[in-house]
């Protein structure tokens, strides 16, 4: 297997971008786009985004909340991870656990530290669960590693109501919803850039990078998206950045979005 792509960040630190795309002739286990729920209008996807109501997922979710995959390609791992600690704030769980993105990436990573698809965390986030960082920090990336009382745990957090995303309309439904989507990117030099609104610029590529989006809002007149990283806070307005669907045109057919409608918790 080829070494996966390294870009160096804003402060020098080497980011391995472990997106992996799906093998030739790869058929997907999900069910087709009629699944995707809920699915609303352009009109009702308006309404909601500009209520007075509607308050900013970065208003929610603070600098606390961005986490950092540092040197492993566990990406995917980490954006599931965060998504599915921001779907159990949004549900009302209010104890600010932070869930472990090694975890998840241990089981979707083959044993070697060589990415994953982003379906296999989809398919993880519901079978498994994600153990606590506070028992699997950030560089205990395989099972053999793993606390005897790690799968226990892990059990206790999975994401249910979890469904592929395979429509762009999909996609800004389950925003608009207040479903974490897990996404893929191209990540290089312009991914890095953000203009004067806080937009990060396109890398062309089938998509090298997961992360997840947590809001859609207008930003500048244009639809955006809120994006946030896994490099902690040195990347772009701490740790996110806002994207535009033209950071997707190259990914989204390629890699199996996902959305995280709701979380299971058990004592």
């Amino acid at each position: 297997m080829d070494e996966l792509e390294v870009i160096i960040d804003a402060t020098g630190t080497e980011r391995r971008c472990g997106s992996l795309l799906p093998p030739q002739g790869f058929v997907s286990a999900f069910a087709p786009y009629e699944s995707e729920k809920p699915l609303y209008s352009d009109t009702q996807i308006r309404e909601i985004i500009t209520a007075n109501s509607r308050v900013p997922r970065r208003q929610i979710f603070g600098a606390s909340w961005v986490l950092d995959q540092k040197s492993h390609g566990s990406c995917n791992g980490f954006a599931g991870a965060g998504a599915l600690q921001q779907a159990r704030r949004l549900r009302g769980i209010n104890d600010n656990l932070l869930l472990s993105g090694a975890w998840l990436y241990s089981l979707i990573n083959g044993n070697r530290d060589q990415g994953s698809m982003l379906e296999d965390g989809l398919d993880a986030v519901q079978i498994h669960g994600i153990a606590p960082a506070s028992l699997v920090p950030w560089d205990m990336i395989y099972q053999r590693q793993m606390p005897a009382n790690a799968a226990a745990e892990a059990e206790k957090h999975k994401g249910i109501v979890c469904y592929a995303v395979q429509t762009k309309q999909g996609f800004r439904s389950a925003l608009a919803a207040g479903f974490p989507v897990i996404v893929a990117v191209h990540a290089g030099s312009n991914f890095q850039r953000l203009d004067s609104n806080g937009v990060a610029g396109v890398d062309r590529g089938n998509g090298n990078h997961a992360v997840f989006c947590q809001d859609i809002a207008l930003v500048g007149n244009r639809e955006c998206y809120d994006m946030q990283n896994s490099w902690n806070l040195s990347y772009g307005d701490q740790g996110r950045a806002w994207l535009t669907w033209a950071s997707f045109e190259q990914t989204f057919t390629s890699h199996t979005f996902y959305a995280v409608g709701s979380t299971e918790e058990r004592d």
